[in-house]
């Protein structure tokens, strides 16, 4: 062969090893900008999330209503209606009969409702700032309950979800009472300032929720003895909501909502993490709970706070 000829060859061999390193170099820079792209869309979508997010991991919470009170009290369920809800403030009472989507002003209106306290059958009582009232037609008539309480500046109240007509109260200056008989007569139990109540039942026993002058504790003996709980991570705000049968309780702090599912010894973050000034669960649904924020906005869970979403 010709000399000019294997050149040739040479030059063909070449041209062709060329031309396939530029193919394999084009394949391999389609795959690495397919690659960054999946990333950069991958990235997109955590920050995505990531400003959706809040609390738990759930999505941001969205309110049901917002309330345009000045302030913000008592938050309670009908236990005969979840549908029918109550919102007290030092106005008077407002109520809900969609779930919390709209809200009028209830009957009783002028009257300091710090504590709305609600029990089945259609009774509610309202204990406030010279105020204790109840209705037993679910709000459609008040009357003033006749009692022998010493003062009636009441900041706190509870039931006992067991029998309504045994109930706790704290009267300012005097300290926490208990009555058997719905109000009417009333036993002191403790001196001091307890300025949070709430009770569930544990069949043989109610027990009573409370902060005291030592801090968050709990007693099984109406108010007698009491038990240190746990601190639940950051002050608290609006109080403490029990489910009927103590299987859950939530707490209303100034960093948001907190649940506890051993009766306050331990309490976890849930997805409401900005402040709660009134709390209340659902009395036939321990996951069903409320909240009303310091905008006076009102939201709503069905699974415990881990979600909030819209109506």
């Amino acid at each position: 062969m010709s000399s000019h000829k294997r050149e040739a060859r040479r030059r063909q061999g070449g041209a062709a090893r060329s031309g396939g390193r530029a193919s394999d170099s084009r394949r391999i820079g389609r795959r690495w900008i397919l690659a960054v792209g999946a990333l950069a869309a991958l990235a997109v979508a955590w920050l995505v999330v990531m400003n959706l997010s809040s609390g738990d991991g759930g999505p941001t919470p969205s309110a049901w209503a917002t309330l345009d009170t000045a302030d913000v009290h008592s938050l309670a369920f009908d236990p005969d209606d979840s549908a029918h809800l109550y919102f007290g403030h030092h106005g008077g009472l407002l109520e809900s009969r969609d779930g919390g989507i709209s809200w009028r002003p209830a009957t009783l209106a002028g009257s300091d409702a710090m504590n709305v306290r609600t029990a089945a059958g259609g009774r509610t009582q309202i204990a406030g700032h010279d105020v204790y009232v109840e209705s037993i037609d679910r709000g459609a008539s008040w009357q003033d309950v006749p009692n022998d309480l010493p003062g009636l500046d009441l900041h706190a109240f509870a039931v006992d979800p067991a029998d309504p007509e045994h109930a706790w109260t704290f009267a300012a200056g005097f300290g926490l009472f208990e009555t058997a008989d719905g109000g009417r007569h009333w036993e002191l139990r403790q001196a001091g300032n307890w300025g949070v109540l709430t009770a569930y039942d544990q069949g043989e026993r109610t027990v009573l929720v409370a902060v005291g002058p030592d801090g968050l504790a709990s007693s099984a003996d109406s108010g007698a003895s009491w038990e240190p709980l746990a601190y639940p991570g950051a002050p608290l705000a609006g109080g403490i909501a029990a489910a009927s049968d103590g299987s859950v309780l939530y707490a209303a702090s100034s960093a948001g909502l907190r649940r506890s599912r051993d009766g306050g010894r331990s309490w976890q973050a849930t997805g409401f993490d900005a402040a709660v000034l009134s709390v209340t669960v659902a009395p036939d649904d321990p996951l069903a709970v409320a909240v009303v924020d310091e905008a006076t906005r009102f939201y709503r869970s069905a699974d415990g706070g881990t979600s909030w979403p819209g109506p």
